[in-house]
């Protein structure tokens, strides 16, 4: 595989683990990092470096990863798709802990998920999935750029990504993730598979809440364009472990392994 791999980060869904891997496989010197607390910096010093150091990566990952498209030549396109409500609910808690989040200083002043919906709607963190994929997220590249209002484009944006999921060239469901990566690595012909266990996974902070009927029908309203477009994904089996893959012993014998992993992971109270 000589094309560039082109990993559009979308948050929540795995993608802190899958850039170990990308590390591990291809050597950290070889990857190009997008910070998300500046992606504009992060576009511009790729945009200026000269084209034989540009075309030395082998990976382009981060959030905002599409906006780099223009200035590689015929990427491999790869993202992780996940179950909108459990994402929105996850990021809520991400935003609201960690000190990578640019949102923290507002969102750790919210008191609960449901404070949590007004605010994703204002900042554009709503129905990643469709502003992701629909390409629409240029506002996080330059704060001059509106956020797009999905109660007045959410139809065109999931047609535009409906449309642009089938320019991916690797997609998985978090919930395959093992099983993604084994075919990826497939793929993309990898010598082996790094040692990894899951990384980043946002720990809720409170005791189980459970959640009115009232919360549940408005927040499937809100994301009614994400679930729209992942129930799409799945219907149209866009998900590359539904591709030919062998699944002999290799295969058996690695799902072991990170089942292994995991329970030692678990053991010894690593996150």
């Amino acid at each position: 595989m000589t094309r560039p791999l082109l990993f559009n980060h979308i948050p929540k869904t795995g993608g802190t683990t899958l850039r170990i891997i990308l590390n591990r496989v291809y050597g950290i010197d070889k990857v190009f990092f997008i910070n998300s607390k500046n992606i504009n910096e992060s576009i511009e010093k790729f945009r200026h470096i000269n084209i034989a150091e540009r075309n030395s990566y082998k990976v382009i990952s981060g959030h905002g990863a599409e906006m780099f498209a223009d200035l590689i030549e015929n990427p491999f396109r790869i993202s992780i798709i996940r179950e909108p409500i459990s994402m929105f609910i996850s990021q809520y808690h991400y935003l609201r802990h960690s000190t990578n989040s640019n949102f923290l200083e507002d969102v750790s002043t919210l008191k609960s998920e449901k404070d949590y919906i007004d605010y994703a709607i204002s900042m554009g963190q709503d129905n990643l999935l469709t502003r992701y994929f629909s390409n629409s997220i240029q506002w996080l590249a330059n704060p001059k750029i509106q956020i797009p209002n999905l109660e007045n484009d959410g139809e065109y944006l999931l047609g535009k990504a409906k449309e642009n999921l089938h320019n991916y060239n690797f997609l998985t469901d978090l919930s395959n993730f093992d099983t993604g990566i084994y075919r990826l690595s497939q793929e993309l012909s990898w010598s082996k598979i790094p040692i990894y266990r899951p990384s980043n996974i946002t720990q809720k902070h409170n005791k189980q809440v459970i959640f009115s009927d009232n919360y549940y029908n408005r927040l499937k309203h809100i994301l009614r364009w994400d679930i729209e477009l992942y129930e799409y994904f799945k219907n149209e089996k866009l998900d590359s472990v539904f591709s030919e893959t062998n699944r002999g012993i290799n295969y058996q014998l690695f799902i072991l392994r990170q089942k292994v992993i995991s329970q030692l992971a678990k053991l010894m109270g690593k996150k």
